[in-house]
């Protein structure tokens, strides 16, 4: 009790210092600096625990990202899946902690609040053990201080960032101003002139009104003096005015704009006003030239703005090219980001398959159907040659490609990206034109547009690959599958020909043995196709599937391993239950789990179960997240996963099994193939065992019918 009461003076003590070195901080980077030493001190404070706190942001994506990092060495905080499910729950519960994955620890998260563009959220991290709730509340009051902090911040840059425009802006209009003003004046209460200002070089004009009356400034063609129509009407706007008897400005033309002050208002003039001359003369070519030069600061302001968000725009996807994100998640966001770049109102990606059939890949919405056929050939046709094609809005070719592909905006613009053996462009329309700049970042941005499309194809053939590795270490199960049905036939014949010489012979005896060799036929058959759609190769389609069929075919596949191993497969999958997914991967991914639950049991990289032992691999499905999701999981008998495997498990080439084990498919590969159909991989040990999930979305036609049921 007596250490507990120290260490709750000590993180006493540490919050009063952390509130007297962020209370008058308003600069980012010395906050952040501050806030390491903060997090020492926490740390310091506390023996045996680690502290660690950090900014985090969500994307336009919604995904969330840690800005920055101060403490927590221990911590190993990835901008994963895990995070994102942390920082869900942490959302929606602020202050309160939410344990990190792994058992490493606790957040807590507050948002933060400022006029900013985005939001962003003050985290503060924990390892060991949950913290006490007298604790704890002293951790949330610290996660409070330091969101106040960094909003304090963020206002005080916006609030920078606002000022610099605003006077950007007035500078701009005092450019302005100069190019359309030659004098400024004021005159006394009698109308007498005086030049306060002086632009455009008019030195001439203001020599030549300085000390006149208002009253020799003829306005208008009805001969009044400005004057008088200052004192009758109180102002008056852009006007045209002459200075007769003025020899050194007589016959040019002026606008005058002028304003009849209040009296009480302190001035010591009456009027103020403006005069600008229509014919410049020796002034004229100052005047072009000043017009052309800020014309031209003006464009090259633009240029650097645009070049600004081109330069931010190919960062942000070479930083999507190594996020871990799926292939369809890059082409998504790098589609958006070339859109964005080029103003272009439409954008998606398509591609030409193997097959001929037209797909599109961003937005993604499947295979599409052969009436779009014809789009592929012209593009074909159009891009031979050359990168990239501009159809104006009157071409008659890039409206039916814009109309066919529901795209609006009247100019069209089509950038081919080749791969090693197929077509892939990207499409875009715009209301307005793509000009030289536009197209010059287009083709720069194809090269990472081509590149993730390239990281795409070669993920299916690593996929492919490994699909051909587990169909050889079949190749026993199919022999087996095969060999049964073989000797079933065998037999039959050789039954038949023993009938064949009987005296009391009928034609129903010859039937019931050909019926019975035609059902052994259909069965080899039925495994020889199990087999072929196995290994076909993969063309990126979902398709509803349904589990429990695709479950059994897939067991089918492997029996002669889980025979050999003395393992009993039980299925609890209700009948009709659909996935959204492609079908020969999801059966890959299944035949992968399956064979490793068989290793499992039997030792394989791993101690295995006792020979006394169950030996049950659990195959069973159900709804989750709200009927939208349907989990499929696989259960084992075996000793589960070993403490410090769980966390590595998802890595690429990461492996317990010996270089001869296995179906050459590792988990990494499971994972990637899994998020590609919109799902997510978890695994983890239960009661008796290890069990891997795939959470995988609810086909839309079974998701209807279960809808409809309840309703009744």
């Amino acid at each position: 009790m007596e250490g507990e009461s120290e260490g709750a003076l000590h993180l006493d003590r540490a919050f009063v210092d952390i509130a007297l070195r962020i209370s008058g901080i308003d600069d980012a980077m010395e906050l952040r600096q501050a806030l390491a030493g903060i997090s020492d001190l926490l740390s310091a404070s506390d023996q045996g625990t680690s502290y660690a706190l950090c900014e985090v942001s969500i994307e336009p994506s919604v995904r969330p990202v840690i800005a920055w990092q101060a403490g927590g060495e221990t911590f190993a905080l990835a901008e994963d899946e895990n995070f994102a499910a942390w920082f869900a729950r942490a959302r929606q519960n602020p202050g309160e902690a939410e344990p990190l994955s792994g058992g490493c620890g606790a957040g807590l998260l507050w948002k933060v609040a400022s006029n900013a563009g985005w939001e962003s959220h003050a985290g503060l991290f924990v390892s060991g053990e949950l913290p006490s709730d007298e604790k704890a509340e002293r951790l949330r009051a610290i996660v409070k201080l330091v969101a106040l902090a960094l909003g304090r911040v963020a206002r005080g840059r916006f609030e920078k960032l606002r000022q610099r425009r605003l006077a950007e802006s007035n500078q701009d209009a005092l450019s302005w101003l100069e190019l359309g003003v030659d004098i400024v004046w004021e005159a006394t209460s009698a109308g007498v002139i005086r030049c306060r200002r002086i632009f455009n070089r008019r030195s001439d004009i203001a020599d030549a009104i300085e000390g006149r009356n208002l009253d020799s400034v003829v306005v208008g063609a009805g001969g009044r003096n400005l004057f008088d129509l200052l004192c009758a009407e109180g102002r008056v706007a852009r006007l045209s005015a002459r200075f007769d008897g003025v020899p050194a400005i007589e016959g040019q033309r002026f606008h005058v704009s002028g304003l009849k002050r209040e009296a009480e208002s302190g001035h010591g003039s009456a009027f103020v006003g403006t005069l600008s001359c229509l014919h410049m003369r020796a002034s004229s070519a100052f005047a072009d030239e000043a017009a052309t030069a800020l014309t031209q600061a003006r464009a090259s302001r633009a240029r650097e703005e645009q070049m600004r968000i081109e330069a931010e725009a190919m960062l942000e996807g070479l930083r999507l090219l190594l996020a871990g994100s799926t292939s369809r998640e890059k082409l998504a966001r790098l589609t958006a980001l070339l859109a964005e770049g080029i103003k272009a109102s439409d954008a998606m990606i398509i591609e030409a398959g193997f097959d001929g059939r037209l797909r599109a890949l961003a937005p993604f919405r499947s295979t599409l159907d052969a009436s779009y056929a014809p789009i592929a050939k012209t593009l074909a046709r159009d891009l031979a040659g050359t990168s990239l094609k501009l159809y104006g809005g009157e071409e008659e070719m890039g409206e039916a490609i814009r109309y066919r592909l529901g795209m609006e905006g009247e100019n069209f613009l089509a950038l081919a990206l080749p791969l090693r053996s197929q077509s892939a462009y990207f499409l875009c329309a715009s209301r307005g034109d793509f000009g030289p700049a536009a197209v010059a970042f287009a083709e720069r941005f194809g090269l990472l547009l081509r590149q993730a499309l390239l990281l795409r194809e070669e993920q299916a053939q690593l996929a492919q690959t490994a699909k051909m590795a587990a169909l050889g270490q079949m190749s026993a199960s199919i022999a087996h599958e095969l060999k049964q049905p073989l000797n079933t036939i065998s037999l039959a014949t050789q039954n038949l020909e023993a009938l064949l010489d009987l005296p009391n012979f009928t034609p129903a005896m010859a039937e019931a043995k050909i019926a019975r060799v035609l059902a052994q036929v259909e069965r080899a058959s039925n495994v020889i196709d199990r087999m072929r759609r196995f290994g076909r190769k993969s063309i990126g389609d979902n398709e509803p599937v349904e589990l429990l069929e695709m479950a059994e075919g897939v067991v089918a596949m492997i029996r002669h391993a889980t025979d050999r191993a003395g393992v009993e497969v039980i299925f609890d999958i209700a009948p009709g239950l659909s996935v959204d997914a492609d079908r020969l991967q999801i059966e890959q991914v299944l035949a992968n789990l399956v064979q490793n639950a068989v290793d499992a049991i039997s030792g394989v990289g791993a101690e295995g179960r006792d020979g006394d032992g169950e030996r049950i691999i659990h195959i069973t499905a159900m709804e989750a997240d709200d009927g939208m999701m349907v989990e499929l999981r696989v259960e084992d008998s075996g000793p589960g996963f070993p403490p410090g495997i769980v966390e590595r498990v998802l890595e690429p080439f990461f492996t317990t099994k010996p270089a001869e084990q296995g179906t050459g498919l590792g988990l990494a590969i499971c994972d990637a193939i899994v998020r590609e159909s919109g799902g997510r991989l978890m695994l983890g040990n239960h009661a008796r065992g290890g069990f891997v999930s795939l959470c995988l979305p609810r086909a839309a036609e079974d998701r209807s019918v279960t809808s409809r049921t309840e309703s009744l």
